[in-house]
């Protein structure tokens, strides 16, 4: 079982490895850029103070370690991927930016981070969630890293919404996105992917009871664009209140 996962984890970093240089181009344009206000809105919710040691999972090519870094003053940004092009991309980006000096990059599989314990004030996870063959690991991963009182803030995409909207997303996911992304990035494969790693994607209350599961408290959930994305956040018990 170990093996298929590491294999599978494999086949999908090759995956984001094969369409990483039109990667942001087509996230932009196939969401309208309402991918850049949904991380602005993890930002607004991090409530980031001066000093705090975070981690962006599953970083890909560091849109939201980027918006972290223009966001708090003198924090330490950690951002990890395991597709070692999107790492390559997204260090080029933060130079430009001038944030080499607040973001650093780590390649690891988020299910297995080269990290102690309690290493991390915020961990942040933007559209990888879904991604990991395990799931309920990664989520315990990334809880172990928490500082107590840390927080962990869960930015994904939500299955297939009902009514008009829920019409017209389901078309737009499952007919338009593959064929462009297809023909614009060279890989139909990676979009198929898209669509039905959404489609196959956890419910909002079983995002928030695999928190649970994960030890985390305070868990709450901020449906966005109609629902197709959900903001999730979730805190490490503080230590006087396991006491």
């Amino acid at each position: 079982m170990e093996k298929r996962m590491q294999s599978d984890s494999i086949g999908i970093a090759r995956l984001f490895s094969e369409i990483a240089s039109r990667y942001d181009f087509l996230n932009h344009l196939f969401s309208l850029n309402i991918d850049r206000l949904w991380r602005k809105a993890l930002v607004r919710s991090a409530r980031l103070r001066n000093g705090a040691r975070i981690l962006d999972a599953c970083t890909g090519t560091a849109d939201l370690a980027i918006e972290l870094g223009k966001s708090c003053f003198a924090c330490e940004i950690t951002a990890v991927d395991f597709s070692g092009q999107m790492l390559r991309l997204g260090r080029e980006k933060v130079r430009k930016k001038g944030l080499a000096e607040k973001i650093k990059f780590v390649k690891a599989d988020v299910l297995d981070l080269p990290f102690p314990d309690c290493s991390f004030d915020l961990v942040c996870i933007g559209f990888g969630l879904r991604n990991l063959m395990d799931r309920q690991k990664g989520c315990d991963e990334m809880a172990r890293l928490l500082k107590s009182g840390g927080r962990l803030l869960v930015l994904e995409f939500s299955p297939f919404q009902n009514g008009y909207l829920g019409v017209i997303y389901r078309f737009y996911l499952k007919n338009l996105i593959p064929i462009l992304g297809g023909i614009l990035s060279g890989s139909a494969g990676a979009y198929n992917y898209l669509a039905s790693s959404i489609a196959g994607f956890l419910k909002p209350e079983e995002v928030v009871l695999m928190m649970k599961k994960s030890g985390l408290t305070e868990i709450s959930l901020k449906p966005l664009t109609g629902g197709i994305a959900c903001l999730y956040s979730g805190v490490k018990n503080p230590i006087d209140r396991l006491l």
